[in-house]
């Protein structure tokens, strides 16, 4: 990802322009840039990739096409795959391995949306044979996103297959850089651009294959943690000292849990804390290059390719919108595949989730800017960087939010069927309709149980409208937050704002009832809404008001 590489000092011009072959002189189709295929009139095996556009070209106007929403469907299942690992084990522990495991899978998904805005290539065999087997990675880390119980285990394959897989996608997204290093159809800055990220690439890489070998050696040696501890290799000691420490760290659950973790096989937790370094590690080195490698005053552009956002922000804010809606997708789809109850408080939780998952889309395109110069990767290099890494708390808090109110549904219709399940086994089919994973019985009790989902939904519910907040500086700037705040009613929305924030941020101090907790979610979130309206509105109002030769609308 690189932001600075789309900060220019002038708003790109609004006109569309065409790619034309030089020896037919007709209109190129680039990958990602059409629905419809091109016609075969020879076949290559490999073309050289293509840089996009040049500094101060006209933005192109590409389409999202089928290979795009195709990548996205992965992005689905991974959400619903993920959200069972909190939806299993609500913990420390389980947090932990949720972030753990959505960083890698979602870096992915930036890095590939950052190449296709920089440059482009042709459906030859080779490249098509590339996006074959890095779908296939992809598929291979998604199916095996699994509970912590299993991921944990160093007798199951689920861990070492899973960073298996992030790792060949770190290989993989290094070689489309050395490609565009040999190789591409541009200038010389392309070059020299992809070089600094090949080493982002590289240092996660690393993280990932680490874990890969570790989860790997325990799980086809079949040495168990006891047979570690006693080993006579002092740094096989070492390691498995690391992660006694860490399991006894993370495992800040009930005095219940604890005695069941007990009667279970040693936990091995290195190879998920390598991960979550891994990802974490890319955009720290993203940090560094910016603030302290990347030259100011448009020298960026010698060393950089600029990214194609289009007027309207086409590229990047329409498939960030796109990321969005697939996650919050998957919260309407876990919250329709849970099999009703009979129960009046069963459907006022259900519609009050479904309607908030709605106004929460609208929350969310509501803080968006309405031109592409408005936009963080068109401010500035510090304002991209700082907005990358918003949008990946923002992605992770959505998720777990979706998440929740599942398990308030889930607190309704399965909870006395998983009491039964654990004495009679033929119950099983009542446990759970869904798509990935099997339902085990929980480890917690049914009032310790709704606490934890209480605290998750009003941690992620606050922390995604801190991320729009933190969105919207980066979007318009600190100076005009501020100027926001003078004007004459900016200190009394941002004191609602924050309030509800702060409100969502404690009701689980309070009550842990799923209606009562859904409903106060549901309320507070119709007065974020209706505060957005009318603030946009007063502030349009007076705006046009005092600048009547300038006609421009802001988002609130």
């Amino acid at each position: 990802m690189n932001p600075i590489a789309i900060a220019d000092d002038e708003p790109p011009p609004v006109a569309e322009k065409s790619h034309t072959d030089n020896e037919t002189n007709e209109p190129v189709l680039l990958a990602n840039s059409c629905s419809f295929p091109k016609p075969i009139r020879g076949i290559r095996f490999w073309t050289p990739p293509r840089q996009r556009q040049r500094w101060g070209d006209d933005d192109m106007l590409p389409h999202v096409n089928w290979g795009d929403l195709f990548f996205d469907l992965f992005y689905v299942a991974s959400a619903y795959n993920l959200s069972y690992v909190l939806f299993n084990d609500p913990s420390t522990l389980g947090l932990l391995y949720y972030i753990g495991l959505f960083g890698p899978i979602l870096l992915e998904w930036f890095t590939r949306t950052f190449f296709d805005a920089r440059f482009s290539w042709s459906d030859d065999p080779y490249h098509t044979s590339f996006e074959i087997v890095h779908l296939c990675m992809l598929a291979l880390s998604v199916v095996h996103i699994r509970p912590v119980s299993s991921m944990s285990d160093p007798s199951q394959p689920d861990m070492f297959s899973y960073s298996l897989g992030v790792s060949v996608l770190a290989l993989l997204n290094i070689c489309r850089s050395v490609e565009i290093i040999i190789k591409v159809d541009g200038q010389d800055a392309a070059r020299v651009g992809e070089k600094k990220f090949v080493l982002g690439f590289a240092v996660q890489g690393v993280f990932y294959l680490s874990a890969c070998i570790h989860a790997g050696w325990a799980y086809y040696t079949g040495i168990s943690s006891e047979d570690l501890y006693y080993e006579n290799d002092r740094e096989i000691k070492s390691l498995q000292s690391i992660t006694n420490v860490c399991t006894k760290i993370l495992n800040m659950n009930s005095e219940s849990q604890t005695r069941h973790l007990a009667e279970e096989v040693q936990q091995n937790h290195i190879p998920i804390i390598l991960c979550l370094c891994g990802w974490v590690s890319n955009w720290i080195v993203l940090v560094i290059r910016v603030y302290f490698f990347e030259a100011d005053g448009g020298e960026h552009k010698k060393y950089n390719v600029p990214m194609n956002i289009g007027e309207f922000v086409f590229i990047l804010a329409s498939l960030f919108g796109e990321l969005v809606m697939l996650l919050l997708g998957e919260s309407i789809l876990s919250i329709l595949i849970v099999s009703p109850a009979n129960s009046a408080d069963y459907y006022v939780t259900f519609y009050a989730s479904i309607i908030s998952i709605v106004l929460l889309e609208y929350c969310h395109y509501r803080y968006q800017p309405h031109k592409a110069s408005e936009h963080a990767f068109r401010r500035s290099k510090t304002s991209g960087v700082y907005y990358y890494g918003i949008m990946m708390v923002y992605c992770i808090s959505l998720v777990a939010l979706g998440t929740s109110y599942k398990m308030f549904l889930y607190a309704y219709t399965y909870e006395e069927a998983v009491e039964e399940v654990k004495e009679n086994l033929d119950m099983r089919h009542l446990i759970m309709r869904s798509l990935a994973g099997e339902a085990n019985g929980s480890n917690y009790s049914s009032e310790e149980r709704m606490t934890r989902v209480a605290t998750m939904f009003c941690i992620s519910i606050a922390s995604v409208w801190i991320c729009l907040e933190a969105m919207w500086i980066t979007h318009q700037g600190l100076e005009k937050y501020l100027s926001f705040l003078r004007w004459k009613w900016g200190l009394l929305t941002i004191i609602i704002r924050y309030g509800l924030i702060a409100v969502m941020a404690t009701i689980s101090q309070y009550t842990v009832s799923p209606e009562e907790v859904v409903l106060i979610g549901f309320a507070c979130i119709d007065v974020k809404v209706v505060t957005i309206v009318i603030a946009e509105y007063l502030w349009t109002r007076d705006h046009d008001a005092l600048n009547n030769e300038n006609n421009e609308e802001y988002s609130c």
